[in-house]
């Protein structure tokens, strides 16, 4: 079933968060941004008494009763925010520029969608039919140059153009009972934007190019507006006054894409192998997913500035469709080790964006690239995860490794290899500490430290930060950042 409406983002955005906290209990995560803790910890949390460690549907069955209990039972609230970045922030830069200016985006001023004149740089140039001056050669030399750079700056905007902010919210339970087994109940509901720029290359040859601007300036004067190729999209257009106009006929632009995506879980785990302190614990999780789609494609030259690229993100058209899937997980515990393995989306349920309006694109590659990436399948991934704790339970060091990589709703791969260590004290105020790396390997190839706090057995606090950099607006910022925080309570 799918429905179309609009939905506006800063709407969207606040009911997120809205939702999160009074929806119906809550479990998942977005495969670009671990929750709570686990952006710390990476694999697992070497079996604190935590309801932020379900990814592994094994993982609940396994978590110890307090002393003299026979049941386990928690809640929590765990919000997350982050950006991904490329570093590429040429286009709004150019925007800026050409706001500043009172000019256009090259070749971008005609509102056509797939190219445009730029009356800025319009020539005078005398009527043909005479030999060339210097100072028309000149002339012919410097609107070739002019014609040069407004191709190069096209093809810069664009080229590795990708920035990603995500937003997530998650309200885990947890009853683990003698006699009612292992349950838990969730659902998760995030929302992430992304912008990506379209590049389709100018081969702008700047030698030909003045040739054939010599050619029609020394041929016979013309009697209407006539129109010559100079090559990689590039023409100009002399009129029988002797001006001149040039046009770049381009498809690059960008795309713009937002998905809310909201899993609803209910997971059953247990223990079904013990010898001595080695113990087997397998679980299930079935998923309802509803998920909410939209994209828009927007050619360079109906980009006035960097405004209207967010405009239309907050003017969203969601494309809303259901599906189910199921997540399987198993564990080996020992006395101080753990090992897991989970196997996510099984059925690699499939989803559409809604498809968007190409009529300002008229290269065939460029259109069947968009086409291509309004297809989203949550593909099967199978990760890994270990733990070790000393014997007093104090120290603990965790691994996960995503086994292959799989996309998310923008189209881009993630790959997850994360360690990270931790200490647990008996102290109530400041009960656990951890620090951690984590590496996307595929991608952006992005690495995150990461560091974290418990405090009063209550609040989680983790944070995470690119060690690559990026200049933009003259700054140096990480290419990556995110944050969690939740609150939790065990009984």
């Amino acid at each position: 079933m799918t429905s179309l409406y609009k939905r506006p983002l800063y709407i969207a955005l606040s009911a997120l968060l809205t939702n999160g906290i009074i929806a119906s209990p809550v479990f998942a995560e977005p495969i670009y941004h671990p929750s709570g803790p686990k952006l710390t910890f990476g694999g697992m949390t070497h079996r604190r008494m935590t309801v932020s460690d379900m990814g592994n549907p094994a993982h609940p069955a396994g978590v110890p009763y307090p002393e003299g209990d026979n049941g386990l039972y928690g809640a929590g609230l765990s919000l997350g925010l982050g950006v991904e970045y490329d570093g590429n922030d040429n286009l709004f830069k150019l925007l800026d520029n050409a706001s500043d200016s009172g000019a256009s985006v090259p070749g971008g001023d005609s509102g056509t969608g797939d190219s445009g004149e730029d009356s800025a740089t319009t020539l005078p140039i005398p009527l043909p039919g005479v030999s060339l001056t210097p100072e028309q050669q000149d002339q012919l030399d410097s609107l070739v140059q002019e014609v040069a750079v407004a191709a190069a700056l096209i093809g810069v905007s664009v080229t590795g153009l990708n920035a990603k902010a995500f937003i997530s919210a998650d309200v885990p339970v947890l009853i683990s009972n003698n006699k009612l087994g292992t349950w838990t109940f969730g659902a998760n509901t995030s929302i992430t934007t992304n912008l990506r720029g379209i590049n389709d290359p100018i081969t702008f040859d700047a030698t030909q190019a003045l040739d054939e601007l010599i050619k029609a300036y020394e041929a016979d004067p013309p009697t209407v507006a006539t129109t010559y190729d100079l090559t990689g999209s590039a023409s100009v257009t002399v009129n029988p006054d002797g001006t001149a106009k040039f046009r770049i006929d381009n498809n690059s632009g960008v795309i713009t894409k937002a998905a809310q995506v909201t899993e609803i879980s209910i997971g059953y785990s247990r223990k079904v192998w013990q010898q001595e302190d080695n113990k087997v614990y397998i679980g299930i999780k079935p998923k309802y997913l509803d998920i909410g789609l939209s994209n828009t494609a927007i050619p360079i030259a109906n980009i006035d500035n960097a405004k209207s690229i967010f405009e239309s993100l907050d003017k969203s058209d969601f494309s809303y469709q259901q599906d189910f899937s199921v997540d399987l997980g198993a564990i080996w515990s020992g006395k101080q080790y753990q090992v897991g393995a989970t196997l996510t989306n099984l059925n690699e349920p499939e989803f559409h964006y809604p498809a968007s309006d190409l009529s300002g694109f008229t290269n065939p590659l460029i259109i069947q690239f968009i086409r291509d990436r309004e297809r989203y399948v949550m593909e099967r991934q199978l990760k890994l995860d270990g733990g070790y704790i000393t014997p007093g339970g104090a120290w603990g060091i965790n691994f996960g490794l995503d086994v292959n990589a799989v996309p998310d709703p923008m189209g881009d791969d993630y790959q997850w290899a994360a360690v990270g260590v931790g200490f647990a004290s008996d102290s109530w105020w400041l009960p656990g500490a951890r620090a951690g790396i984590r590496k996307n390997m595929a991608g952006t190839e992005l690495t995150y430290v990461t560091a974290g706090v418990t405090v009063f057995n209550i609040l989680n606090l983790d944070l995470a930060a690119t060690t690559q950099t990026v200049q933009i607006n003259g700054k140096t910022v990480p290419r990556g950042l995110i944050g969690n925080i939740g609150f939790q309570v065990m009984f």
